[in-house]
């Protein structure tokens, strides 16, 4: 018989729980039930009020349920170690909302956590977009060019309720945290712990902040895409800052099989107030294109599509596409999740993985110190 996954839920009401998490968990009702949540949000998330589902009073009472089995942490960022910690010292699986957290520092002191924990707990990072099934279509056709020249990494989005990035920042809610104590005062303090972590002792000037939470918001879903398709890159250069518009200039020098042949990958993503979203990851070959195009990571809009394009024999051009909704990527992603948790099966959205993406954003923040020293000047 299949074991199905006791899950308990920790979300201040964002819309990636309310909108898409929670009708594929219910989807997937042979292999997840839900029964425990704990909502430090205003607005009630519809379905968890019925008798089945405990609506715990804090986030301590899901961690410690001992029916809880999987722990959802899709707390604001700032709290993303404090409740994946004390899930795993609990002996509980996590899937924590990427990024796993936001300094170095802290992914590794839960990845320490993850290590020590009882019971084989394991931690997955939520990046549903890399488990998208159009998304392997894109790899395998990527790994199909004898050659790489050029490579981008696009997302100008306009508002949308969907991401943090591109809608009104929040505080937290006054609910109780862990410890009993406001979340609304334990979030400064959380916030300002970890940012002197990122910038170690420089100034947390209001632009340092802004592109940190650019990063660690849209950006973590962007670049950790990148990352997954063509690896880490080797260099960084060109980092330039117009809050709210950012771009970057990667440089990889090509893989064996390749021939060592560099390319480089133009990064530049931003928000404004034109309502829509102009996002994509496309890599250049000689004769052939091959593009991921997708909406922004939450919203229930437009599919995600590969789309290949080459020559015909007559020089016209040919165009093949492959899509999958938003709702294929998730289930895609929790299907995923038990095959790691259950089935010992390995998983790339690991904390490992997703201390990867820190470690990019620490590197974009150190060439842009020593390019400009201020991130202010656009140009540098």
């Amino acid at each position: 018989m299949q074991k199905v996954l006791q899950v308990g839920i920790l979300t201040d009401g964002g819309h990636a729980i309310k909108n898409l998490y929670l009708p594929v968990l219910r989807k997937l009702n042979q292999a997840y039930c839900i029964v425990a949540v704990y909502n430090s949000g205003s607005s009630p998330l519809e379905g968890t009020d019925n008798g089945s589902v405990e609506l715990a009073p804090t986030a301590e009472a899901v961690v410690n349920n001992p029916s809880v089995d999987l722990v959802l942490n899709f707390m604001p960022n700032e709290y993303h170690e404090t409740y994946t910690i004390a899930a795993l010292e609990a002996g509980k699986h996590v899937m924590v909302e990427t990024p796993v957290s936001l300094s170095i520092p802290s992914a590794k002191r839960i990845i320490d956590a993850e290590n020590r924990a009882s019971n084989g707990a394991k931690v997955f990072v939520a990046s549903a977009r890399r488990y998208a099934p159009c998304f392997e279509d894109f790899k395998k056709e990527a790994a199909t060019l004898d050659r790489i020249y050029y490579a981008r990494c696009r997302n100008i989005a306009g508002p949308h309720s969907a991401h943090t990035a591109t809608a009104p920042r929040t505080k937290a809610s006054n609910s109780d945290d862990l410890n009993g104590s406001s979340l609304d005062g334990d979030f400064q303090r959380l916030q300002n712990c970890l940012l002197e972590e990122v910038f170690q002792g420089d100034e947390l000037t209001e632009e340092r902040l802004s592109l940190s939470r650019f990063l660690a918001s849209l950006g973590c879903h962007d670049l950790g895409l990148m990352r997954d398709t063509l690896g880490y890159p080797d260099a960084i250069s060109n980092i330039t800052v117009n809050e709210p518009f950012y771009s970057a200039v990667f440089h990889y020098n090509g893989s064996v099989s390749r021939g060592h042949h560099p390319f480089t990958l133009i990064y530049e993503t931003g928000t404004d107030s034109v309502p829509r979203c102009d996002a994509h990851l496309a890599v250049y070959g000689n004769t052939k294109t091959v593009s991921m195009r997708y909406d922004l990571p939450y919203a229930q809009g437009e599919p995600s599509r590969v789309v290949v394009e080459t020559a015909e024999d007559n020089g016209q051009l040919k165009t093949t596409e492959s899509v999958s909704s938003w709702e294929d990527a998730y289930c895609a992603e929790l299907e995923a999740l038990y095959a790691y948790l259950v089935d010992g099966k390995p998983a790339k959205t690991t904390a490992r993985d997703s201390l990867q993406d820190l470690k990019l954003f620490q590197t974009i923040f150190e060439q842009y110190d020593r390019q400009c020293g201020t991130i202010r000047t656009p140009l540098g």
